[in-house]
Order: structure tokens, then sequence, then C-alpha cells
């Protein structure tokens, strides 16, 4: 699902807001997220799931084509763990 379909999907399902007001406050929300990934903050969301941060060693790999040596950086990644009644909900969907 891209930003666009959830955007339409929630305008139908809050017909009573003005569209430019659930794209503000969709916008909102995302970038309280982004921030808050970004300062190192768990996010939790109950029946949902956690998004949290995790850093990643720098690292020395190879380059595929050639087989030279090359540093891989340090850096940061957004990790997600889903929530068990999301689980539940996904696996009830897919039998």
């Amino acid at each position: 699902m891209k930003k666009s379909d959830l955007l339409q999907k929630m305008e139908k399902k809050f017909d009573y807001l003005p569209k430019r007001e659930v794209e503000r406050t969709l916008d909102k929300i995302l970038q309280f997220f982004s921030f808050s990934l970004s300062k190192g903050s768990r996010i939790e969301i109950r029946g949902f799931g956690t998004f949290s941060t995790r850093k990643r060693k720098s690292k020395i790999g190879r380059n595929p084509a050639t087989g030279e040596k090359i540093n891989i950086k340090a850096k940061s990644l957004i990790h997600f763990i889903p929530g068990k009644k999301l689980r539940k909900d996904v696996d009830e969907k897919k039998n």
C-alpha cells in the first residue's frame, strides 16, 4: 500500500473531515515517527507493534564483481517487531 492509497482509505473513513486535514494529520504522524526514531526513541503501538533503531557495526566486505575489499560504514537501521494482535490478524487472513 502506498501513501496515496492510505490517504484515500482514511478520507473515506473520516468523510466528515476535509481531505487536506486528513493529509496533514498523516504527515504529522509520519514526521513524529521519523523524528522520534532519528533521536533513538522507541515507538510502541499496542496491538500493532514496536519500532526501534539498531546499530550495525562497520565491517569489511567484498565487491562481488571484482572481489576487492571495501569498508562498509556503521549505520542505524529501523527495526519493527509486530504485536501479538497484528501477528494473529495476519495469520488468520492467510489461512
